[in-house]
């Protein structure tokens, strides 16, 4: 894990990487909402709107994915910026209750646009102690 952070960008050439650190699953997933919103937007999140997600996949791969995807949805369709989260995971099923708040241009800013995530490169690892995950978006 990269000394007191969760996450660091990694270069690629033309879209966005990232590499996801984390002690649990669990952990794994919350950081990389944290890395999507954090990159996506700047401006104060209010705990104002509850939002609950499952999520099934065939692999652990799709479930992180499909994390990224369903996340990237309700932020494109519904606004939707998680600040809080609660996450249980079981072999490939996910369930996620998130507080947060709707984007509002008064108070918040869209600094980079993430408009999907892709296959291209990933990889969970078990390093020591911690889960990584390398990323890659599209911008």
């Amino acid at each position: 894990m990269v000394e007191n952070k969760y996450y660091e960008y990694i270069d690629h050439t033309a879209d966005l990487g990232i590499r996801v650190y984390g002690k649990t699953r669990q952990d794994l997933c919350i950081n990389i909402a944290r890395a999507i919103f954090e990159t996506q937007i700047e401006g104060e999140i209010e705990p104002v709107k509850k939002m609950n997600i499952v999520i099934t996949s065939e692999s652990q791969e799709d479930l992180l994915i499909d994390w990224c995807r369903e996340l990237l949805y309700n932020f494109s369709v519904h606004g939707f910026i998680p600040k809080t989260y609660e996450i249980s995971i079981k072999n490939t099923s996910l369930t996620a209750h998130l507080v947060g708040d709707t984007f509002d241009a008064q108070r918040h800013t869209v600094q980079l646009e993430i408009k999907n995530v892709t296959y291209h490169d990933f990889r969970i690892e078990k390093k020591g102690e911690y889960y990584q995950v390398s990323i890659i978006f599209d911008v």
